[in-house]
């Protein structure tokens, strides 16, 4: 009996020591949480923290912040194209195959590209174009390099900007039935001419080493009427015809012609075709006339490459163009086209001034730089500076 009471008393004493282990573990374990959760402010009071069950990391990382997406609910707004550009350019003549870059432009809508709007102008009086772009009643005409230097003794503010033929192409046509196979049987006949000055510089030279000068000849001012003058035999001659076409023209009637070139004179060489500009606004329309120029660029090379294709384009956009004689003549018109429209060769305009002033034929000269610009280089020049 005594034995059985012994048993009972060790297994209280082993309960109560359990239940005091218990108890000191326990309150042991709050008090270690309790600590981590209390931090010192500034002043150095404890700050204690309401006891947490989330794990407290040795080195918490801050907190991200991910922003949300903003979401538009409409449409986007439309991009608007650049606006158009207007550019008029009058012409010299009325279109020939020497144009066609101009009339390949427009119908492959090369200005289009460019966002220029241009409208080809042919003039009542060929002598008018370089005028009205003086005047401001145009951006652009088509003339010759000859014009140019006279015009600009007018005091017309005119500068070339451009070329659509670097090469001179005026001739003088004689009708063979009668019998003037030699320059110098042109004493006492009559000369028809489109434009005044630039027929006695080209007379003055062809006629530099015969028996006969300017005097000797009579001129006579003809308008566009150059060949029918020649058919109808009003003239003996005339001056100013272009290479190739208008001597085909004529042999298309049945009229066999002498052609004397220009070109085979002391005259230096000059530009044939150059398009001009206002110089008191070129500023104002530089850029849209560099633009007009990479179309004209663009409009040749496509003609170098596809002359046949070029000529069914030009022949169908400009009926008048297409006749038998400038079908012909249109593989050695493409030769003489200019492949980099805006290269200025300021020597050459150096060069014809200094020859006029000794032929006597201007009284003072211009400075090269006067008549003429180089569009690409100005255009750079406005990008490279600090205005932009």
């Amino acid at each position: 009996m005594l034995l059985k009471l012994r048993y009972k008393l060790a297994i209280v004493v082993v309960l109560v020591m359990i239940a005091a282990v218990i108890t000191v573990v326990q309150v042991h374990s709050s008090n270690t949480i309790n600590v981590a959760a209390t931090t010192t402010d500034k002043t150095g009071v404890p700050q204690t923290f309401p006891p947490t069950d989330i794990p407290i990391a040795d080195n918490p990382a801050p907190a991200q912040t991910q922003e949300q997406p903003l979401v538009i609910d409409k449409s986007p707004e439309p991009l608007t194209p650049p606006p158009y550009r207007s550019l008029r350019v009058v012409l010299d003549w009325y279109l020939t195959p020497y144009h066609a870059p101009l009339i390949v432009a427009r119908e492959r809508d090369l200005f289009d590209q460019e966002n220029l709007d241009v409208t080809l102008i042919t003039p009542a009086d060929p002598s008018v174009a370089p005028k009205l772009v003086a005047a401001q009643r145009a951006e652009l005409a088509v003339t010759s390099q000859l014009q140019l230097h006279l015009m600009v003794k007018q005091n017309l503010p005119l500068v070339r900007v451009g070329a659509l033929v670097p090469v001179p192409l005026a001739t003088l046509l004689t009708r063979r039935d009668t019998g003037i196979e030699r320059l110098a049987q042109l004493k006492g006949k009559t000369v028809g001419y489109v434009h005044d000055g630039p027929a006695r510089i080209w007379l003055d030279a062809m006629l530099k080493d015969q028996s006969i000068g300017l005097s000797d000849i009579t001129l006579q001012h003809v308008d566009f009427a150059l060949i029918a003058a020649l058919t109808n035999k009003e003239v003996d001659a005339v001056i100013g015809t272009m290479r190739h076409v208008d001597r085909r023209q004529l042999a298309q009637q049945g009229i066999v012609v002498n052609e004397f070139m220009v070109d085979e004179s002391d005259l230096p060489a000059y530009d044939e075709l150059i398009v001009v500009a206002n110089r008191d606004v070129l500023s104002r329309h530089r850029r849209d006339i560099g633009r007009f120029f990479n179309a004209v660029e663009k409009a040749t090379l496509w003609l170098i490459n596809h002359p046949e294709q070029g000529w069914e384009l030009v022949r169908k956009a400009e009926p008048g163009i297409d006749t038998p004689a400038n079908a012909r003549a249109w593989p050695e018109v493409l030769r003489y086209l200019a492949l980099r429209p805006v290269t200025l060769q300021r020597q050459r305009y150096q060069q014809l001034e200094t020859y006029l002033l000794r032929r006597g034929l201007i009284e003072t000269a211009t400075s090269a730089r006067r008549l003429a610009v180089d569009i690409d280089a100005e255009l750079f020049q406005d990008d490279a500076s600090p205005q932009g």
